[in-house]
């Protein structure tokens, strides 16, 4: 089953084919591939669709859908902003509630009575714990379910405070800025342990280090400042013999040496990665994934689509912790003919 080639590729163990990790959020298409209507019956619909198209690692299966009216782009519901994205919508922080560099670097987040910010709350930690642990059971031998730990450290204070806030109070007060990394370091490694109390294979940790152009900060910002602490916050993961594999948006080709340097045992690239070199090192000893460029998918022809999969497979097959992924997901704007011919592209240039 599926589940159980993710788990040999986790640990490097030949399997029969390349395995595939993906987030399918296309309601057309997962109607017909399943029959269930995605927006009625979300749950059941995408575990039919696991089931259907051998997907072997998913994070999450959704509880709810989202269908936004015509001319409808973004809908508020329980005080959270969600814009249009397939049948379940892309959740973001509709505004930031800190004044300015003084209110930021004031902040702690386990003396967060308000409740300012709904990442340092018990209901969200709990929430994104529970999303894993509900998922596995209801795939069953089908496919691995893990959940995201989405705010590892750096997206805790994109999230917290906002892009232009936290860049701000980093540039012009960098001593004192150090507190304010130092509590949320302490912060993340609560949470992780409290992830390690449940039945986990896998502890999949994000942060969006880096834009399409580059890393945000200069390299030398991210290890004075951001790596000593994820030695720190990875190290019970470790302990406790679980897997780690990282996540961020963008190029960050610049820190994966580094990544890899305090524990990580896989990535998932982006397109904007040049993923031949990152194979050619790490290849043989960690988890690769990704590096599809979905704007091939939404933009090109069935010919560009298949020629994305097969550059990935000839330059990941030959490894055994390569999972295939489309980098951007799979959303609802790509055309149906070409998200077909993904998946089929995936299962035959995939067999090893």
């Amino acid at each position: 089953m599926s589940k159980s080639r993710a788990l040999k590729a986790m640990n490097l163990e030949a399997t029969d084919r390349v395995p595939c990790q993906e987030w399918v959020d296309h309601p057309e298409f997962v109607k017909k591939v399943t029959g269930i209507d995605p927006f009625e019956y979300p749950t059941e619909a995408v575990v039919k669709l696991l089931k259907v198209l051998d997907i072997d690692w998913y994070v999450g299966i959704p509880e709810k859908s989202r269908k936004f009216d015509g001319g409808e782009t973004s809908k508020t519901e329980d005080g959270i902003k969600y814009t249009e994205w397939g049948f379940t919508g892309s959740q973001w922080e509709e505004e930031n509630v800190f004044l300015d560099e003084e209110d930021v670097l004031s902040y702690n987040p386990f003396q967060d009575k308000e409740k300012r910010v709904r990442i340092a709350t018990e209901k969200y930690r709990r929430g994104r714990i529970n999303d894993c642990l509900k998922g596995q059971p209801l795939a069953g031998d089908s496919t691995l379910v893990t959940g995201l730990y989405y705010t590892t450290l750096f997206q805790s204070f994109i999230l917290a405070f906002g892009w232009e806030l936290f860049l701000v109070t980093a540039r012009l007060e960098p001593e004192r800025f150090k507190k304010t990394i130092e509590l949320f370091t302490e912060f993340s490694i609560r949470n992780v342990n409290e992830w390690l109390e449940e039945d986990i294979d896998v502890m999949f940790c994000h942060d969006d280090l880096s834009l399409s152009r580059g890393l945000v900060f200069p390299k030398e910002w991210y290890i004075e400042n951001i790596f000593p602490s994820y030695e720190r916050i990875f190290d019970p993961i470790k302990k406790a013999g679980k897997k780690i594999v990282f996540v961020s948006d963008g190029n960050y080709t610049e820190l994966i040496d580094d990544i890899f340097a305090v524990g990580a045992d896989g990535l998932i690239v982006d397109n904007y990665v040049d993923m031949g070199p990152v194979l050619n090192k790490y290849g043989s000893s960690k988890v690769i994934c990704g590096n599809v460029d979905s704007r091939i998918l939404t933009a090109g022809t069935m010919d560009d689509v298949r020629k994305e999969v097969k550059r990935c497979m000839d330059l990941g097959k030959q490894y055994p912790g390569y999972f295939i992924r489309a980098a951007g997901d799979l959303p609802h704007n790509i055309p149906l003919d070409n998200i077909e011919c993904y998946f089929d592209s995936c299962h035959e240039l995939g067999l090893r």
